[in-house]
């Protein structure tokens, strides 16, 4: 029964166990976090084209709750910049950033994402972020830099420019729009940028961008700033977010009088076309966002050496963006920067993050005047120094060195993420990763083995150029055998027994790397057997795997060969095989000595 009760309420468990040394560390470590979190959730606000209030109602609640329910005590939920970009791009095609009508379908999606990673975490689908790549995050992570330092240039710079959720347009209407650049504007935002550089290098986790909020607020307030066209937040609506039902303007009820006299209550669907918009965005940033948390979390158990639950923190993720939804929040995620700050500040529990979202609810209830001259050029370059960690060209080059394939979905999903919708790009990244994957798959090398008389070992004889049996060709296929590659195998290996068809006596089909195959394979492999036996060739197979050698025995496929039963190792293959070659061509033609075996009769 308590089993039940903690799979529920996960958090009962770490709660129960509390220990009150661990209570300053936590306090401490929730303060810092809500230092950085308040000046960052507002800038990411910005990001996604709502008012920075939204920011602030995503670091209240979600933060609370994804400690709670989730199993990575020390991930910082809330804004993040990817999350926010995805939820720009996903609304402006239909609602104009900023309105009324944009932000309640931000509210929208984030019930969306909430249900998305809830039915994921429930039904243990955590295995789905495998199919996202990591050359393909690369590729996205980068462009996005990119993309949402773009989105802050209007705000540095004090210019307007039309919301477009393309790299080109906004481009080009900078360059057009760039004579008109407020003077004051750069300059406070150039103050920002000094105080957050200074900040780190006095130290890493000094509170950089709160300074900076602090000190260009003071700044635009007595030097009046405002007036000279510098653009402030201006005012923002006090107190806690209020609870609402977040798909409220999908459902119009109506009341009316049947004929019998009794009252009727008329529910209709409305507005549904905004909620279909919206299911595609919400499974990409369902996907995309949790990848984000997926992968800090793994950096987190690491050091705190906690049991790592995807699924869990799948239900956190989730649980986080559906409550929170009902509180005016806009998608979250885990962030990498708040996250790092937690571990390195002496964080050791989830109340870490309860206190910073307290923090930030504190902040709601008392402070939102203070933020009133605040400069949106200060949040521009606060989102600009955080991004700017994400652009790294060397993993680019790094990729282009190791893996041809690799480099190309980086490179692939970079591009189309910069002239198309970035979550085009994702699925485009994602589409070339598994074609390149099947690709690869479809057409495996067929390595040609012979041993290294100084090692001692077997290797691949083309790319040593070492000799090999002239009798017996020893082959491995590097790859199971399927329906899309069981013909290409068997095109290839015959390719290689007519190369070596004088004197060629035997095929030994290492079987090593061979972890399946279907009925298509077996038949590919009868076919392989019938055209080698016209050619004089025999096949042999080892190393044979469990379950390819049960569905081989149950197709009757050992009759077929040269060793009718299965081989274990290549040693004993060998042996039986060259007690079956014709010894005086060993002797008398062939100058090698490839296999032990061979020295017994030369």
């Amino acid at each position: 029964m308590m089993k039940k009760i903690n799979t529920i309420f996960p958090f009962l468990s770490w709660l129960s166990d509390y220990e009150k040394k661990d209570l300053l560390p936590d306090l401490l470590a929730g303060i810092t976090v809500a230092v950085v979190l308040i000046p960052q959730s507002m800038s990411y606000a910005m990001i996604a084209g709502i008012s920075p209030i939204y920011g602030l109602y995503a670091g209240a609640i979600p933060p609370i709750i994804g400690a709670l329910w989730g199993r990575t005590s020390l991930l910082a939920t809330g804004p993040v910049a990817m999350v926010s970009l995805l939820t720009y791009s996903a609304i402006l095609p239909f609602v104009q950033p900023g309105t009324p009508e944009f932000i309640h379908m931000a509210i929208m999606l984030a019930f969306l994402v909430g249900i998305c990673q809830l039915l994921m975490g429930i039904f243990r689908l955590g295995f789905i972020m495998r199919f996202v790549s990591h050359p393909v995050i690369i590729g996205f992570t980068n462009a996005a830099a990119i993309i949402i330092g773009l989105t802050q240039v209007k705000h540095l710079l004090g210019i307007d420019i039309k919301d477009s959720e393309f790299v080109l347009p906004i481009m080009i209407e900078i360059g057009e729009t760039i004579t008109k650049t407020n003077p004051y504007s750069v300059g406070i935002g150039a103050v920002a940028f000094l105080i957050i550089v200074a900040g780190k290098r006095i130290h890493k986790y000094f509170p950089g961008a709160m300074v900076a909020t602090a000190a260009t607020t003071l700044i635009c307030y007595f030097l009046e700033l405002s007036n000279m066209g510098v653009k402030i937040i201006g005012q923002m609506p006090e107190g806690l977010p209020e609870f609402a039902f977040p798909v409220s303007g999908l459902f119009d009820m109506s009341q009316s009088v049947s004929a019998s006299g009794m009252p009727v209550m008329t529910i209709t669907l409305t507005n549904l076309e905004n909620v279909l918009r919206l299911i595609g965005p919400a499974i990409i940033i369902s996907v995309i966002g949790f990848m984000e948390a997926f992968a800090i979390s793994k950096a987190v158990v690491e050091k705190t050496k906690e049991q790592p639950d995807v699924n869990q923190d799948l239900i956190g993720q989730g649980a986080s963006n559906f409550i929170g939804s009902f509180f005016m929040s806009y998608p979250v995620s885990g962030s990498f920067s708040r996250t790092a700050v937690n571990i390195q500040t002496g964080g050791r529990t989830g109340l870490t993050n309860i206190v910073s979202g307290l923090i930030v609810m504190s902040t709601l209830l008392f402070f939102t005047k203070a933020f009133y001259f605040l400069p949106k050029a200060t949040l521009a370059v606060i989102v600009m120094s955080a991004v700017a960690g994400l652009v790294h060209p060397k993993q680019f080059l790094k990729l282009f060195k190791t893996s041809r394939n690799d480099s190309i979905v980086a490179a692939t999903t970079f591009v189309f993420a910069l002239i198309t919708k970035p979550d085009y790009a994702l699925f485009i990244g994602i589409a070339l990763a598994l074609l390149l994957f099947l690709w690869e798959s479809m057409t495996p090398r067929i390595v040609v083995l012979t041993r290294d008389q100084r090692s001692e070992i077997f290797v691949n004889a083309e790319k040593t150029n070492k000799p090999v049996c002239p009798q017996i060709l020893y082959i491995l296929p590097d790859f199971s055998i399927y329906f899309a590659n069981a013909e290409y195998i068997k095109e290839q290996i015959m390719q290689k027994v007519r190369d070596k068809k004088n004197g060629l006596k035997f095929v030994l089909m290492d079987m090593e790397m061979v972890n399946k195959i279907d009925t298509t394979g077996v038949d590919e492999l009868k076919g392989l057997v019938e055209e080698m036996k016209k050619e004089g060739v025999g096949l042999a197979l080892a190393n044979v795997k469990t379950p390819v050698r049960e569905l081989l025995q149950s197709s009757e496929f050992f009759k077929m060969l040269a060793i009718d039963h299965p081989v274990t190792s290549k040693s004993e293959a060998i042996t039986l095989l060259f007690n079956r070659i014709d010894y005086k061509y060993c002797k008398e033609i062939c100058p090698h000595t490839v296999f032990w075996e061979c020295e017994t009769v030369k």
